[in-house]
């Protein structure tokens, strides 16, 4: 398996990925390349299986920080539990690292295997929320739960300044 940056020719793929998983297609504008995003693709025997992004949010929204947020994740329903979603996160969460001492992540609260591969990548609770930057929850009827990952030896450096 080999994860890299989205390049324009994998777009055909990217949207063959999202129609594998039942999702809305990304538009063009939401993967085309930026300074302050990333957009990865998993491959797997030349073929597209997966894909995930980040968002990077200037300001707060009230208690949601400004900051790199993991955004949507996904891989081909035939391709999960191989660990590509794992695969694809660490690399986001290292790209955001290297912009800032913390990434942060949403989720709907009702989705566990996410909660689960984010709670083992080291992401700890940071609020609970009906809305963040725009995006909401089943239209509203669930809260999103906001986590955060900070750059590994941090805590520690911290600690040791206290």
């Amino acid at each position: 398996m080999l994860i890299r940056e989205l390049a324009s020719a994998d777009l055909p793929s990217l949207d063959a990925v999202c129609d594998a998983c039942g999702r809305e297609r990304w538009s063009a504008a939401s993967v085309s390349p930026r300074s302050d995003r990333l957009v990865l693709v998993a491959v797997e025997a030349g073929q597209v299986v997966g894909t995930a992004k980040t968002h990077f949010h200037s300001t707060p929204d009230g208690a949601a920080p400004a900051g790199h947020y993991l955004g949507g994740l996904l891989v081909v329903p035939d391709f999960r539990r191989r660990s590509l979603g794992s695969a694809l996160t660490r690399a986001r969460m290292e790209w955001a690292w290297s912009r800032a001492p913390s990434v942060f992540y949403f989720t709907n609260e009702h989705n566990a295997a996410s909660l689960a591969m984010h709670e083992a990548l080291g992401f700890r609770p940071a609020g609970r929320f009906a809305a963040i930057h725009g995006v909401t929850a089943d239209n509203g009827a669930s809260e999103l739960l906001l986590f955060a990952a900070a750059r590994p030896g941090l805590a520690a450096a911290r600690q040791r300044t206290a």
